[in-house]
């Protein structure tokens, strides 16, 4: 049981980006943190998906609020690659994250609301 925490402590400190990889960009410190809260809402997400398979009675709701925190995530994604939409980034770039960050918010609400 010990090798657990040493497990997840190793898991959490991959998942955080490296300050010096970041591309130089007007705000440092907003990118790091838009990366940042994109792997938090991505494992949330994950998370709560994984939850969902075995805990029946709220899988519904557990869907919804993954999938809300997938298109958080995205949103996250869209705000540090393009420096707070001051850089232009060519649209084939951040295809996936137009078309599945919407996409992820009205699956979450339609789970929330409609199921």
């Amino acid at each position: 049981m010990a090798l657990l925490p040493e497990y997840v402590k190793h898991l959490v400190d991959s998942t955080l980006p490296e300050k010096e990889e970041l591309p130089h960009s007007h705000h440092p410190k907003a990118d790091y943190t838009f990366l940042l809260l994109r792997n938090v809402f991505v494992g949330l997400a994950a998370v709560l998906f994984l939850m969902a398979l075995f805990v029946r009675e709220y899988h519904t709701l557990l869907n919804g609020i993954a999938y809300v925190s997938g298109a958080v995530a995205y949103l996250a994604e869209c705000l540090a690659v393009t420096d707070c939409f001051r850089t232009k980034v060519p649209h084939t770039e951040l295809f996936m994250v137009y078309c599945f960050g919407p996409l992820y918010l009205l699956m979450g609400l339609n789970y929330l609301f409609w199921h």
